[in-house]
């Protein structure tokens, strides 16, 4: 009987991998070899840790700020002259500023205390984390579709087109319902495919409001379907019986389209200034729970926030991200469809974890002091997992299921040595994280 190391949360990615002959596994998950202990072990700077991780999450939520607020001045541009080459730039500027946000949203993971006012008011981390980056999202939620011409919120002319009423939209039945966030946005602005017109944003009245209708399509959205609306302004209707005959010329509804892109960007930059306040090293709530006096203190913020980046590593990346591309035929759970930058998440998820153990008086600074061979094996998987993963076909989700598998699985292989370092590495700073679960095989 072999004792062998096996992660929970990756057993289904387990059970893949054992059926198409990649091993099962027992071979994912060999024991990290113990950390060899120094005569005089050197105590961990948990103070120097904590204000160097705090600095890093202030600095990089504050980038997303700003570039949130860039974003949201290109689409107020964009808005005030509709054009292929405005929506590219807001395009271009939304990918800029969620690849900022990703690099340091896995931070909502670290449990922390809240005001009681925060919890009243329904802004905690957690709520704020989910009007900001809930995925995967339902985009016949948002707008329309190439079938389905009057769905979305922004078709649903019941629906009043401001913050209060888009908020209670928000997760309304299932999370994937959402109504707030930088994914809404994202299918406002890219569309199925990455085929939304500029022309959907062209100021046109609100129309083509329907109640029981059976509804034909007699255009999908195109550019041609757009122009013509010139003729059919406010589509045509029948009356058959007991239903009403629609023929949909393209999209309707821009109007409400234009405001609710308005909406979306607005809170998001509202959102984010509420976390990058509460993080400010000063005066930020959440920085102030970091700078304890207590050393027993300093040492559970710590371990709270290096549990968090091995619970991103095996929950967000290796079950999210890597789980659906691996899994599934038709893969309907990324987390950017629509802008295809799904690689570029993954990617970013790495260097935001890396960031944190790399950055001056950063953690790999302390492991370096008690035993310098762990560090640099971490440095070193860490360039390799960002190098491989920046590799990948950013197309990678409409590849063959067994294509995507050849390509992942050397990703989750070196993400699960990753894992395993990265315990290794806790034993040798003292971290009373998790352990991994033991089974006997």
């Amino acid at each position: 009987m072999k004792s062998r190391f096996s992660f929970n949360a990756l057993s289904s990615t387990c059970l893949l991998l054992a059926l198409i002959n990649l091993g099962g596994c027992d071979k994912l998950f060999e024991q990290p070899k113990q950390a060899e202990q120094t005569e005089a072990r050197i105590e961990v700077n948990s103070e120097s840790l904590l204000s160097a991780t705090n600095l890093y999450v202030y600095t990089q939520m504050s980038d997303a700020l700003s570039k949130a607020q860039e974003l949201d001045a290109i689409i107020t541009s964009f808005l005030h002259h509709p054009n292929p080459l405005a929506l590219e730039e807001a395009q271009k500027a939304w990918i800029s500023a969620y690849s900022a946000y990703v690099k340091v949203g896995f931070f909502a993971n670290v449990p922390r205390f809240e005001k009681p006012q925060f919890r009243e008011n329904n802004e905690t981390y957690a709520h704020i984390q989910e009007r900001v980056d809930s995925w995967p999202i339902e985009p016949g939620y948002i707008d329309y579709l190439p079938l389905y011409p009057l769905s979305g919120i922004v078709n649903d002319l019941t629906l009043k087109m401001n913050e209060t009423d888009i908020s209670a939209q928000h997760g309304f039945s299932d999370m994937r319902f959402a109504s707030l966030g930088f994914h809404p946005m994202e299918f406002l602005l890219f569309g199925v495919n990455g085929k939304r017109s500029a022309k959907d944003f062209i100021p046109q009245e609100n129309s083509v409001e329907v109640v029981n209708a059976d509804t034909v399509v007699k255009q999908d959205g195109s550019d041609e379907a757009v122009e013509n609306e010139e003729s059919h302004p406010e589509g045509e209707t029948e009356a058959h019986g007991d239903h009403v005959h629609v023929q949909v010329d393209g999209p309707q509804n821009h109007n409400r389209r234009r405001d609710y892109l308005r909406i979306l960007s607005a809170l998001v930059v509202k959102n984010l200034q509420k976390l990058a306040d509460r993080w400010e090293p000063a005066h930020g709530y959440y920085a102030k729970q970091w700078r304890q006096p207590q050393p027993a203190q300093q040492t559970a913020n710590l371990t709270l926030i290096y549990q968090a980046l091995i619970d991103t590593l095996q929950d967000v990346l290796l079950e999210k991200h890597l789980g659906p591309l691996m899994r599934q035929k038709q893969v309907d759970d990324l987390r950017s469809p629509f802008s295809q930058q799904d690689v570029t998440n993954m990617q970013d998820v790495i260097v935001g974890i890396e960031n944190v153990f790399n950055m001056e008086n950063g953690l790999n600074n302390e492991i370096k002091i008690q035993q310098a061979e762990v560090a640099d094996k971490i440095i070193a998987q860490f360039k390799r997992l960002i190098r491989d993963i920046g590799k990948l076909p950013t197309n990678i989700a409409s590849l063959p299921l067994q294509k995507r598998q050849a390509l992942l699985e050397p990703i989750q292989q070196k993400v699960v040595q990753l894992l395993e370092q990265l315990y290794g590495a806790a034993e040798v700073l003292s971290l009373p994280i998790r352990a991994l679960p033991v089974s006997t095989t």
